[in-house]
């Protein structure tokens, strides 16, 4: 028999199956510590998710809890508005009942706004605030209103703790023309 050729011992084994060694015990180690370090990593940023979570359900409940009546509260000031409407034509000198129910019931309403939270903002002769206030139009600055203040209010505005409800109208003070 002849010596076999390079080529047929190549493919003879190339033939057998490759058998896989196993891990040594210090790649073992190794690929375990890398998949805890993955695990932790995966572990944390999930428990980073969660709080995030109850944090945004808790800021959502407060201000549910702090600003829920705001729907109501804009109605509530658009009657209290038309029984002012209605104040500025009855007599003040009148004692009927009708006035005097009407100023009793006007109170009434304002106490229970103010109790709430829901207060009228201050206008005339503040600064101007964009945030609170509408300018209407502007008139030429006075000795009792600098340029930039307000000299009168056409609409009131309200507030209900620390946010707008309804922006005040308001006439503003300006060097320009």
């Amino acid at each position: 028999m002849s010596e076999p050729t390079d080529e047929e011992v190549e493919e003879e084994t190339s033939s057998e199956p490759e058998v896989e060694t196993p891990p040594t015990p210090e790649q073992r180690i190794s690929n375990l510590e890398a998949e805890l370090a993955d695990a932790k990593k995966d572990l944390l940023y999930r428990q980073a998710e969660i709080q995030n979570a109850l944090a945004q359900v808790a800021k959502t409940r407060s201000e549910g809890i702090r600003y829920g009546g705001t729907s109501l509260a804009r109605r509530v000031v658009s009657a209290v508005e038309n029984l002012e409407r209605a104040l500025e034509h009855v007599d003040d000198d009148a004692d009927d009942s009708l006035s005097s129910g009407i100023r009793m019931l006007h109170l009434e309403i304002v106490s229970a706004l103010t109790a709430e939270g829901v207060e009228k903002i201050d206008t005339v002769g503040c600064l101007f605030d964009p945030a609170r206030m509408e300018a209407i139009t502007t008139i030429p600055p006075t000795d009792e209103f600098p340029s930039g203040h307000v000299a009168s209010e056409l609409e009131s505005g309200w507030m209900l703790k620390d946010r707008v409800l309804k922006v005040a109208r308001v006439v503003v003070t300006s060097d320009e023309d």
